[in-house]
């Protein structure tokens, strides 16, 4: 039987995390259409709910991420390694775009679901879609750089 590595432990830590912060935002795009459908005046429960979830899993998460990635890569030495670099720098994009673009998104969508108003409800929400699939596909670039190793 073969011994675990604490690399081993580190990259399940790292994967484990990666499911846990982008998990649910793949569930998102069917999230906001089934909202969408629903009376305004009852939108802004699920939007308060993204943003919980945004500050206290996908936020945290994002840190494990990161300090799970810089140590795997130190450890196999592979910062000069594409398949590092290029999830390493998404993932501060990702992390920024969370933040702030769609953040502000959920904030406007919770705003103008109480205020009752529609026209921008639905302005709001197609900007949030847009920023959920470009966060999204991302994510997809990430892993598949990662899982991949292209260009090594």
């Amino acid at each position: 039987m073969a011994a675990v590595r604490f690399y081993d432990v580190v990259l399940w830590i790292h994967i484990t995390a990666v499911v846990v912060a982008f998990g649910a935002l793949f569930a998102y795009p069917v999230f906001l259409a089934v909202n969408a459908g629903a009376p305004i005046d009852r939108r802004a429960h699920v939007h308060r709910l993204q943003i919980a979830f945004s500050k206290r899993v996908t936020g945290p998460m994002i840190g494990v991420i990161l300090l799970a990635g810089i140590y795997l890569a130190t450890d196999a030495e592979a910062w000069d390694e594409v398949w590092v670099i290029v999830p390493f720098v998404l993932l501060f994009v990702i992390a920024g775009l969370g933040a702030t673009v769609l953040r502000r998104g959920e904030e406007r969508l919770t705003a103008t679901a109480e205020a009752g108003d529609e026209p921008g409800y639905a302005g709001t929400l197609a900007r949030v879609r847009l920023w959920t699939y470009v966060t999204m596909v991302l994510v997809v670039v990430a892993i598949f750089f990662m899982a991949a190793k292209p260009f090594s």
